[in-house]
């Protein structure tokens, strides 16, 4: 083997190396964190939607068994939990639209908060499980 096809290998190499890392540093990693940040996002968001359904469809389990600081559960009354958390899904709907790719997510939500029932509900729990992995 001649010095020239040595130069070469290493020039190779060290080349692939250089690409591998541009394209790891420009392309995959920005494009893994966004992934994530929009995965975080939604379960952030879906958290606050099946806490405004145990609060609204099952008012009096809710109350003892969800244990969520910010709604002080135990002490307001249901009156005040349910505008709560009615408030706090209010605020996620507009997050809704921004990250998920199915359109019809946010009408579902908006739809559950009107009419406050397990159809409903339902409906908008088989629209986020299809769309959380997307």
């Amino acid at each position: 083997m001649s010095i020239d096809n040595i130069l070469s290998i290493i020039i190779s190499i060290l080349g692939s190396s250089l690409i591998t890392l541009v394209l790891s540093t420009f392309i995959f990693i920005p494009k893994q964190e966004k992934q994530k940040y929009i995965f975080d996002e939604k379960k952030r968001v879906y958290d606050s939607i099946v806490i405004f359904a145990q609060i609204v469809l099952y008012p009096k389990e809710a109350r003892y068994s969800l244990g969520v600081a910010r709604y002080n559960i135990q002490e307001l009354s249901e009156q005040e939990n349910v505008q709560n958390a009615l408030n706090d899904l209010k605020m996620a709907i507009p997050k809704i639209r921004l990250i998920t790719k199915d359109k019809t997510v946010a009408e579902s939500v908006i739809s559950f908060i009107e009419y406050r029932d397990k159809e409903h509900f339902d409906n908008l729990i088989f629209k986020l499980q299809k769309d959380l992995y997307k």
